[in-house]
């Protein structure tokens, strides 16, 4: 006969283990007390000149005290200005603390920029946290304004066998009497033997600084800002004849220049 053994285990009563850990209630989530722009304004909003010379309000609100209240403006080349608004009460702000922030906005261009400019307002208090930001807009036009003048037409080679595969240069000297700054564009329009149009392509004077579509090589440029503008293009015309190139400049009033033409000659 087989005994049976029995084996008692102690059981320890009142321990109890957990895995848990409790939470520590001394932590307390932080809270941002992010300043506020209730308002933006710039006057006036239209400058014909080549002296911008306005005033940026901001009012703003805030939990914590503020830095700085700063306006900066983005030309229509996306060059930037930046102005910093006062709440002293120091001319153009009219009391000091009472939430409403003020400054001049004050820049000369030699040549005058016309175009489309941007205001942007951001409010940073004390602890480094900013606001959203406001945009205002202005823009500066020139009433008197002058067209450019397109002159010196150049186009290499002037003749090609047909399905030539090759690179052509085209070449001319643009000018405004506004300055420089008033080409938004030199380009030309181009026609096959057949009349159909191809596509229009700008030239520049850039120094050949930068890698241009279609054709993904530079402009062929050899001097930066020196007026004359140039477009290195690749092709292999297939039709015979003339095909034909018109050049012009418009500004940035949208004025046009002139238009000069030239010719490359496709033989069999």
């Amino acid at each position: 006969m087989h005994r049976l053994k029995y084996f008692i285990i102690p059981v320890i009563a009142g321990i109890v283990i957990s895995s848990c850990e409790k939470d520590d209630d001394s932590v307390i989530d932080p809270i941002l007390n992010f300043p506020n722009l209730l308002s933006t304004s710039f006057t006036p909003i239209q400058f014909d000149s080549d002296t911008v010379n306005a005033i940026a309000t901001a009012v703003v609100t805030s939990e914590e005290p503020i830095r700085r209240v700063i306006v900066t403006v983005f030309d229509p080349l996306n060059s930037t200005e930046v102005f910093e608004l006062k709440d002293d009460g120091v001319s153009p702000d009219t009391t000091a603390n009472d939430g409403t922030y003020n400054g001049r906005v004050f820049f000369v261009r030699s040549c005058r920029l016309v175009g489309d400019y941007r205001a942007e307002f951001i409010a940073e208090n004390v602890s480094g946290l900013f606001s959203g930001t406001d945009s205002k807009s202005f823009s500066v036009i020139h009433s008197g304004n002058t067209p450019p003048v397109v002159s010196n037409i150049i186009i290499v080679p002037d003749s090609v066998q047909a399905g030539d595969s090759t690179f052509f240069i085209f070449m001319i000297t643009a000018t405004d009497p506004n300055g420089q700054c008033d080409i938004r564009d030199v380009f030309y329009i181009g026609f096959r033997p057949d009349n159909t149009q191809l596509s229009p392509l700008s030239l520049f004077d850039d120094g050949s600084c930068c890698i241009i579509p279609p054709f993904n090589t530079t402009s062929g440029d050899t001097t930066a800002n020196d007026t004359k503008f140039t477009r290195r293009a690749f092709g292999g015309p297939n039709q015979l004849g003339y095909y034909r190139y018109y050049i012009r400049a418009v500004d940035r009033s949208d004025d046009t220049s002139n238009v000069l033409a030239d010719s490359i000659y496709v033989y069999p």
